[in-house]
């Protein structure tokens, strides 16, 4: 079966136009997430979303602004009159936040049971019988990162994943580095989308003419002027066209190639963000929306040190960002996660950059999965699993060729008992031939195999060695840099121990920044939600600062102030 090497949805299914349109209404650039808005767009069953950055949620929301679109949550008790209001008057409803378990109610929706009562098209929602308008749409999302849906709600929805993935994450960063460094490159790309739409709108208005003039020609077709006289100006036509669709073609071919430039940059902040969001395995606390990391990353593009020189600005950039993303998620970090933090850091660079593979990898978390029982031990200095994982070390990377042997051979031995032995077995050298071409993992594998209770030290070697001095110390606390990396809607929320109060520091602030007269601070509790709100309302009028203290005393209210943070 014949099949094009280059095939992709967006190509044999995409509007160029329509897609613009959707990047500009928040749609992600990256390939998956525009086949993934074709799909939702062209589908005729509803959308579930899976989006857990809410990335299609906000596309969605954007998309459907101007037609006066509904969101709801089932928690909303009236959400059912909202849809049939809705179902009535042709308005988007946008379901989110659902979980694995959908309303009944929505049965009929979700099955398009439309069905004609009294002349008219209508679908029954509960005990009644609601007219339907074909403007309506629905579409449902959710948070959960890995949704179970039974069989029978997948065969009436078009599920759709919508969650980031590295590849994806990285086109989406490259957009907004070009952006920042290079806009007419993006702008030139908007412009020959537009051309290239402009030249086979074209050619298909050609197309469908000749075909008219042809099932309207007599049955002497040579003898039909007008036909003849519209073929030869459709091939002139067709021909400057099709010279100028090449010419843009390899115009936006050149861009292309200018925006690689600026991959590494994109792929760094990719790394670091899904670095950031496994964190969450470690401590539930440590969640980061995908929309706060962009914002932060698009700020260190437009704060960060300029330069003419190409390479120079490359690598200012990518010692920016991670230095910064480092400071911003330490100050949300417990003080025995930070290194850990540091560490995931540098390995996931490594990893993605190639520098460290797979088995190199699989090793240091899981250790060898053979058994070596075959192989016989002659150095006795050392314990059978010792000897086992040094047999897996070997067969894990070609550095460590040689090294069961190394242990055996009179000359090394002394080195390898000095290096059993030492307080500081990090500080000791290894035999020549493994001193020189062990990579700094590679010591820090060897570590784990023979000398475990001292890998937080060589962790920290690491992560010196990769990224810095400063990826092993603890930022001290910093509330002006907090503020630099907050807006006027993203809040500062600070996550106390008992007997802890920043209140002191932030009246500090408010006098370095001349805020002291704008601050207000009132402590949340029953009843007190109203005032809160009061109080912001005012503060966006007046450009002052407000204080929450003691949000756990209101926990019924936080949905309140998650509405009025998103407005």
């Amino acid at each position: 079966m014949p099949f094009d090497d280059d095939f992709s949805i967006e190509k044999q299914l995409g509007d160029p136009v329509s897609i613009r349109d959707w990047l500009i209404k928040g749609l992600p650039a990256d390939s998956l997430s525009i086949s993934n808005g074709i799909i939702a767009t062209s589908s005729k069953r509803w959308p579930l979303i899976i989006d857990p950055q809410s990335q299609g949620n906000k596309w969605m929301k954007n998309m459907e602004k101007a037609n006066n679109h509904k969101v709801i949550k089932l928690s909303n008790p009236k959400f059912l009159n909202i849809i049939d209001t809705s179902i009535r008057m042709g308005f988007p409803v946008l379901l989110e936040n659902v979980e694995e378990k959908l309303d009944p109610s929505l049965e009929p929706i979700l099955t398009k049971s439309i069905v004609k009562v009294q002349g008219q098209w209508s679908i029954k929602l509960g005990d009644q019988y609601v007219p339907y308008s074909n403007d309506f749409k629905f579409v449902i999302t959710t948070k959960l990162a890995n949704p179970h849906y039974l069989p029978e709600i997948c065969i009436k929805v078009c599920l759709i994943n919508f969650t980031v993935t590295p590849q994806g994450l990285e086109d989406q960063l490259l957009v907004e580095v070009v952006k920042n460094e290079r806009p007419e490159l993006e702008q030139q790309k908007d412009q020959l989308i537009m051309q290239l739409s402009d030249f086979k709108r074209q050619l298909k208005e050609l197309e469908d003419k000749i075909l008219k003039l042809v099932s309207e020609a007599s049955d002497d077709i040579l003898n039909d002027e007008e036909l003849i006289l519209t073929l030869d100006q459709s091939k002139e036509t067709s021909i400057a066209i099709n010279e100028r669709m090449i010419e843009a073609e390899q115009t936006a071919k050149m861009i292309d190639e200018n925006r690689e430039n600026y991959r590494g940059v994109a792929r760094r902040g990719s790394v670091l963000y899904f670095v950031v969001s496994d964190l969450a395995n470690i401590d539930p606390m440590y969640q980061y929306s995908l929309e706060f990391f962009t914002k932060l990353y698009v700020m260190r593009l437009e704060k960060s040190e300029k330069s003419t020189d190409l390479d120079q600005r490359l690598q200012i950039l990518l010692n920016d960002i991670t230095k910064s993303f480092y400071f911003s998620i330490c100050r949300g970090l417990f003080e025995k996660d930070k290194l850990l933090y540091s560490f995931l850091n540098a390995s996931s660079i490594l990893r993605r950059n190639g520098d460290i593979d797979i088995d190199e990898w699989n090793f240091f978390l899981r250790g060898s999965p053979a058994d070596y029982s075959d192989k016989e031990q002659k150095a006795d200095y050392i314990t059978a699993p010792q000897f086992k994982s040094l047999c897996g070390l070997e067969d894990t990377h070609v550095n460590f060729k040689g090294l069961v042997a190394s242990f055996e051979d009179t000359s090394d031995k002394v080195i390898w008992k000095s290096y059993m032995n030492s307080d500081e077995p990090f500080n000791i050298p290894l035999p020549p031939v493994f001193e020189d071409r062990l990579t700094q993992f590679q010591r820090l594998m060897l570590l784990k195999v023979l000398r475990n209770g001292k890998m937080i030290f060589q962790v920290k070697c690491f992560v010196k060695a990769e990224l810095g001095a400063k990826f092993i110390e603890s930022p001290p606390f910093d509330l002006e840099g907090c503020l630099t990396d907050s807006s006027n809607i993203t809040p500062i929320i600070f996550v106390l121990s008992p007997g802890a109060d920043p209140i002191a520091y932030l009246n500090a602030l408010a006098v370095k920044k001349g805020m002291k007269e704008k601050l207000s601070a009132i402590s949340l509790g029953q009843g007190q939600g109203v005032k809160a709100e009061r109080l912001i309302k005012e503060a966006t009028l007046t450009g002052g600062w407000v204080c929450l203290q003691n949000c756990h005393l209101s926990a019924s209210w936080m949905p309140e102030l998650e509405k009025i943070q998103e407005v």
